[in-house]
């Protein structure tokens, strides 16, 4: 969720099964000024989802906000922009999501309840740049690795459009790591795990299509 490149020499030579399982940030990455955050990946082809959650402080105390993406994805060819990565891309078919800090909440369009998850599957959050499935329905990506690190495409915006318009221009400076449950990870949701994001993304309703968009 920010730019940056990834600091030591990445490789594209992994494969699916190299890749199969839980990453998780092994300490809290600054993905945007003064916005610090955990990433939660699980990739299991076709299927994939990220785990993300989002605070004002490198301690993790004070939380801004949470959310689960679901969806498919799919390896491809070593990248021809980007030495050390692999093209990917991931679809996305559910996003959820829930509000902890009041001014995030006061910005968000619709009515929050502190920590309780809303679908926002269509319309998503615009003011936490969150899109939905409806502006976003696929994410043109990176992965790169180095030993047991793997690194995620840049996800910024910029002139040339965002990673839903064009391929990432290149791999984030922080990175995930095999996570297998077992000792304390950094922020929340280390307890949990796929059978819970997945418990999360099907209990809440598809959020209802905005009125005047094509079905």
């Amino acid at each position: 969720m920010s730019v940056g490149t990834a600091g030591p020499a990445t490789s594209a030579d992994f494969t699916l099964e190299d890749l199969d399982g839980r990453w998780r940030s092994p300490e809290p990455a600054e993905v945007f000024p003064g916005i610090y955050g955990i990433d939660d990946f699980w990739l299991h082809s076709p299927f994939w989802a990220i785990h993300f959650n989002s605070y004002k402080d490198a301690d993790c105390t004070q939380r801004l906000f949470e959310l689960i993406i679901t969806g498919f994805w799919e390896l491809l060819a070593p990248s021809t922009a980007t030495q050390g990565a692999r093209d990917a891309n991931f679809s996305r078919t559910k996003v959820c999501l829930r509000l902890f800090d009041a001014d995030v909440i006061a910005s968000a369009p619709g009515t929050w309840t502190p920590g309780e998850w809303k679908d926002v599957s269509h319309g998503g959050c615009p003011s936490i740049d969150l899109p939905g499935v409806d502006d976003c329905p696929l994410e043109y990506d990176l992965l790169g690795m180095s030993g047991d690190r793997l690194y995620f495409g840049q996800r910024h915006h910029d002139e040339q459009g965002s990673i839903w318009t064009r391929r990432a221009p290149g791999l984030l400076s922080y990175y995930v790591t095999p996570f297998d449950g077992s000792g304390p990870g950094a922020g929340h949701g280390a307890e949990w795990g796929p059978a819970e994001w997945t418990h999360i993304t099907s209990t809440y309703a598809l959020s209802p299509r905005p009125e005047g968009s094509q079905p």
